[in-house]
């Protein structure tokens, strides 16, 4: 556990790693080489490109924006006691780390939509959900009463601005 902030899940690291080759691997695989798995792409006839370039964008940049802001808020920040970050993109939704990670990933569906990497995008969204419920009950034993009123004011995953 790294002093001053929240325990991470034991594996988090790894896990994020296998997932991350996991998703980008299918998703490279299906969506350049038709061949293998031709109509699991078949979606991105369907959909208008511009439709598609809009979402990449949206999602890409808010993705973007809530890992770098999540990341130097809890990273730049030296403290000797544990703290609760609640302001800033940690006011909007409790895991903004996580979530932007999910955007970012999502915004590379919007490039070539691949139904077997919407499943694993999916299976994704269940690993960081049951991680972050792992790293709550930490908080909560090292924050207590502090860390439960943020779970009332603020989102695990919704944004409330």
């Amino acid at each position: 556990m790294r002093h001053g902030l929240g325990a991470e899940h034991p594996l988090c690291d790894r896990i994020q790693l296998i997932m991350l080759i996991l998703f980008f691997g299918v998703w490279g695989i299906d969506a350049f080489s038709f061949s293998i798995f031709g109509y699991s792409t078949i979606i991105t006839h369907v959909l208008a490109f511009p439709l598609l370039l809009e979402g990449t964008i949206l999602f890409f940049g808010l993705g973007f924006y809530l890992v770098s802001k999540s990341h130097k808020a809890v990273f730049e920040q030296v403290c000797d006691t544990p703290m609760l970050f609640d302001s800033g993109v940690y006011g909007w939704v409790r895991h903004p780390m996580y979530l932007g990670i999910m955007l970012f990933c999502i915004s590379f569906l919007f490039v070539s939509v691949s139904l077997i990497s919407i499943v694993i995008w999916i299976a994704f969204i269940i690993f960081y959900d049951r991680m972050a419920t792992f790293e709550e009950k930490k908080l909560i034993n090292m924050l207590g009463e502090r860390y439960k009123a943020y779970q009332k004011r603020v989102s695990k995953w919704i944004p409330g601005f």
